[in-house]
């Protein structure tokens, strides 16, 4: 069974709640994601998306993470399953799940973590697809040429 701790990515950019909304931006940016986890002694404790980002700089109110960040998010730990992680997907719209060990941020699955991971289940799904399709065809041209009149007289003349 697919776990979290197979498919998230490990190396997740942080922000610290302190930290300027045009520091966010830069770092979003730079690291190339469209949302940090806000995190105080490496335990998270928000989110930070693009969108939070644009609201803040349109409000002109908000000039720090801690104003606009969201503190609604959903934790898993890193044996949690695919499955489950699809159904919250799915039934609740949660499109990020930050994977928590000890207390600590291990990781975190985003919508793009969940699109490769089933893409490679999809993908080994058309392997073996394949590989059995090979092995029936196989069986299938041995039996019938194992019964066909030329597969008989073979038969009768190694006997």
């Amino acid at each position: 069974m697919i776990r979290a701790k197979t498919i998230m990515t490990e190396n997740v950019v942080t922000v610290k709640e302190t930290a300027s909304l045009n520091e966010a931006a830069k770092l979003m940016l730079n690291r190339h994601v469209s949302t940090l986890m806000v995190t105080r002694d490496s335990k998270p404790v928000a989110i930070l998306t693009e969108n939070s980002i644009i609201k803040g700089f349109a409000g002109k109110k908000a000039g720090k993470v801690k104003d606009v960040m969201s503190k609604n998010f959903f934790i898993i730990n890193p044996d949690t399953s695919y499955a489950f992680i699809i159904k919250k997907l799915r039934e609740e719209k949660i499109k990020l799940f930050p994977v928590i060990e000890n207390g600590k941020l291990f990781g975190i699955i985003t919508e793009t973590d969940i699109v490769d991971a089933t893409r490679d289940l999809t993908r080994f799904h058309q392997v073996m697809q394949e590989v059995i399709l090979t092995v029936f065809g196989l069986v299938t041209a041995f039996f019938l040429f194992f019964f066909s009149p030329l597969g008989q007289s073979l038969r009768r003349s190694l006997a």
